[in-house]
């Protein structure tokens, strides 16, 4: 456990601009992560439910370590197991399938609480379980919901994605040179209301360029309202990461990625970002 003095300056480190990474290491492995993710959208949908299901498991993994190191007790084979059923129930049967899976992550982690006869810090352990299970593995079930649409499905997979990352990307640039105003100092000191907005403004316009060409799913309104809210929503996703590693007082929740930290830290936004475009996609249609 590290001290209380010690947990403001690691959440701190987290959310600066540059957060003491690797800059050019970072872009690399972020590049490359938006390209597997671009390359089995258009592949095929079995094959992006696939690679979503694998940065799942791996995240469950990795941000259980992160939370047993802290002294907080999670049911990682419960979240492995709810994930698989979560993403591929999802992806055979839709919204039932996605209920399925959130029944085996409740009932199985009280039964794997009920079985521990040495059971300590219940009610810790299964928000803990249930947290990280409603936050990676369902949220994402969303993803596979949009690309398995019929006809349209990788174009509007690839629109709520683009928002989020083009709002990180507008985000980046406009708040390190532009940045005065912050929107939430005590979690995220980085993050400004010009940076924000410049991202937003960013995910519009591209989306207004580019998604109408993409099919009939998008005409100019829906164009940029699908990315703009995305990205919102991404935003609020990553704010409540920064807030999650400001009360552990860690850097990231995982180490996979070289420049990026744990697979979380790269996918926050996008885990917050896929229900949002999902439904705004499914009024606006």
């Amino acid at each position: 456990m590290v001290s209380r003095r010690a947990e403001p300056r690691a959440a701190e480190d987290a959310d600066a601009p540059a957060g003491g990474r690797n800059l050019p290491i970072a872009v690399a492995s972020g590049v490359l992560l938006a390209a597997v993710m671009i390359g089995s959208i258009l592949w095929h949908p079995a094959a992006f439910t696939l690679l979503v299901a694998v940065l799942c498991l791996i995240a469950v993994v990795e941000v259980g370590q992160v939370l047993r190191a802290r002294g907080i007790p999670i049911a990682v084979p419960v979240l492995l197991v709810a994930t698989v059923v979560l993403l591929f129930g999802a992806y055979r049967g839709g919204a039932p399938g996605q209920v399925i899976g959130v029944l085996t992550l409740f009932l199985g982690a009280v039964a794997w609480e009920l079985a521990d006869g040495a059971r300590r810090d219940v009610v810790r352990s299964l928000s803990s379980t249930l947290l990280i299970g409603l936050w990676v593995p369902f949220l994402a079930t969303y993803g596979v919901l949009l690309v398995h649409r019929p006809v349209d499905g990788p174009a509007a997979t690839l629109a709520v994605l683009g928002g989020a990352i083009f709002t990180d990307i507008g985000g980046y640039f406009v708040g390190t040179r532009f940045g005065r105003h912050k929107v939430a100092p005590s979690v995220s000191p980085a993050k400004s209301w010009e940076g924000l907005i410049g991202g937003l403004v960013l995910s519009g316009l591209v989306g207004a360029l580019i998604l109408p060409l993409m099919g009939d799913l998008f005409d100019v309104t829906t164009a940029i309202l699908v990315p703009v809210l995305a990205g919102l929503a991404a935003f609020v996703g990553d704010l409540t990461e920064s807030m999650v590693k400001r009360d552990l007082g860690v850097k990231d929740l995982g180490a996979l990625i070289p420049g990026h930290g744990g697979i979380l830290d790269r996918v926050d936004g996008i885990v917050f970002a896929l229900p949002v475009g999902y439904y705004v996609i499914e009024v606006l249609r």
